[in-house]
């Protein structure tokens, strides 16, 4: 019986994120989609364990770090902050920003993140700051699929990162497919790298730097990940990495089947050219392991994988049992008092029988008893009010705390500052209240910039930024396109 609602993984993409893991340094950030799981165990911010415990839902932070079994499966992070809400050193880390659903979001994020490095190196007011940066000498790494570069955010993000120069290294998985769409349909030639071809630099203008790789050659992939990421960390120069002839041998999730959609030939290619059986191949031919040998490899990789399938499911389990025991007992001592015995033990001996009993199960059955005990006042009633009370009190912390801050850093414990006014207090513009009010932001903290259309140098359209940015200059407070 699958014991996860739904299931979505990173197969036929192994070896193209291995490679990247190895050019993937402490103080890099990953901006990336639900597909990356071989890349985040490979840099060591997953576990076995915890790759499960998202996958079944865990709700303990311990075992599930990156969501705490909030979000979909393969929705990666790290945690930036400590315990106490206070910043970790992240130069000392390999960094990993949440994850989100939407196939393409993730792009106008890593522009952001890619940004921020070309400030801490640019801007010697930053270089204090070293728990952040080291001086901007990082990379934020991106991944998408290659279905999502036909969406506007994607090429916006791409024309973004080409007009800042920003230290961004975008990679994209082509498997050839989006779901069941091949790419003559996704985008025009059905090559990203081919049209955006454009947007390569040159000896004379500033662009990207574009390579391609296929998604079965590690040795290679080795080659131009290093490459790649030479050129982005240390210029500063936007890179896109098209990875193709990947595969995708569990088709898009656990919801469909790519035998629905692919042809016979096609199967067959993917079979042949899958990136694990291509890289066992240069591994034999280059005498680097014996057959014996790898085979050893792949009798204990199985082995760890269904070790820490059971190990995650347990730990899941052993946090349900004490509210599933306390349940059952409860419902079989108000068949002992109640009117209606014979049908609340039903319910009872329904609940023991559950195969993999949840949350819900124990909760549900708890509830179907006290409708039936809706008109009888005995003690067993009550206690089971009390459960169902402390029950939701506890999945109220398991599932809904925590959407803003519970730190002493949270916003909500800022005290408030009364605004003052004198006696005959001068009636000025409203321009040049908020002017007064950048000015002393920008010259108390100088983490703080300004990004926008008409914000540098014409001082924002109604006047607000007027002569700032020559006082604090062009990294503090810049002009931007209309993106």
């Amino acid at each position: 019986m699958g014991k996860a609602k739904f299931g979505i993984f990173g197969d036929g993409k192994e070896i193209a994120q291995l490679a990247m893991a190895k050019a993937f340094r402490n103080g890099d950030i990953r901006s990336g989609y639900y597909r990356d799981q071989t890349f985040m165990l490979a840099i060591g911010e997953l576990t076995l364990e915890q790759f499960f415990a998202q996958l079944y839902a865990h709700t303990d932070v311990n075992a599930d770090p990156a969501t705490a079994g909030r979000m979909m499966n393969g929705h990666f992070a790290t945690r930036m902050l400590d315990e106490n809400g206070k910043w970790k050193n992240l130069t000392d880390l390999k960094n990993s920003s949440a994850d989100v659903s939407p196939t393409a979001a993730q792009m106008p994020r890593l522009v952001g993140l890619g940004y921020a490095s070309k400030l801490y190196r640019n801007n010697p007011e930053l270089h204090q700051f070293n728990q952040f940066s080291e001086q901007g000498n990082e990379i934020a790494f991106g991944t998408i699929g290659n279905a999502s570069t036909a969406e506007g955010m994607f090429f916006e993000a791409i024309n973004a990162a080409g007009v800042l120069q920003i230290p961004v290294l975008v990679s994209v998985w082509d498997d050839h497919y989006g779901i069941s769409v091949p790419n003559e349909y996704q985008v025009t030639k059905g090559d990203i790298s081919k049209i955006l071809s454009g947007f390569q630099r040159t000896e004379h203008e500033k662009g990207f730097a574009i390579f391609r790789a296929k998604g079965w050659d590690y040795y290679n992939l080795c080659k131009v990940y290093q490459k790649a990421a030479q050129i982005c960390r240390e210029e500063h120069v936007p890179v896109l990495l098209h990875v193709l002839e990947m595969t995708q041998p569990q088709g898009h999730s656990t919801s469909g089947s790519h035998e629905r959609y692919k042809s016979k030939e096609r199967l067959a290619w993917e079979e042949e050219f899958d990136c694990i059986v291509k890289t066992r191949e240069w591994i034999l031919k280059n005498e680097v392991a014996t057959v014996e040998e790898l085979e050893a490899i792949e009798n204990q990789a199985k082995n760890t994988a269904r070790t820490a399938r059971n190990t995650a499911w347990q730990a899941f389990v052993d946090t349900m049992k004490p509210d599933y025991n306390d349940a059952l007992q409860l419902i079989t001592q108000a068949a002992s008092q109640s009117q209606e015995p014979q049908k609340i033990q039903e319910i009872a001996e329904e609940l023991s029988k559950t195969l993999n009993p949840l949350r819900q199960d124990a909760i549900k059955a708890v509830k179907k008893t006290l409708r039936l005990l809706r008109n009888e006042n005995i003690a067993s009633k009550t206690d089971l009010v009390d459960w169902v009370r402390q029950v939701m009190s506890k999945n109220f912390d398991n599932y809904s705390s925590h959407l803003h801050s519970q730190s002493n850093e949270s916003a909500l414990l800022v005290q408030e500052i009364k605004p003052m006014y004198d006696e005959n207090p001068l009636l000025i513009d409203g321009r040049e209240v908020m002017k007064a009010c950048f000015d002393a932001l920008f010259e108390r903290n100088p983490l703080v910039v300004a990004i926008g259309e008409d914000v540098g140098k014409i001082g924002d359209v109604n006047q607000a930024f007027a002569g700032l940015q020559e006082k604090y200059g062009e990294l503090r407070i810049t002009d931007t396109g209309i993106r």
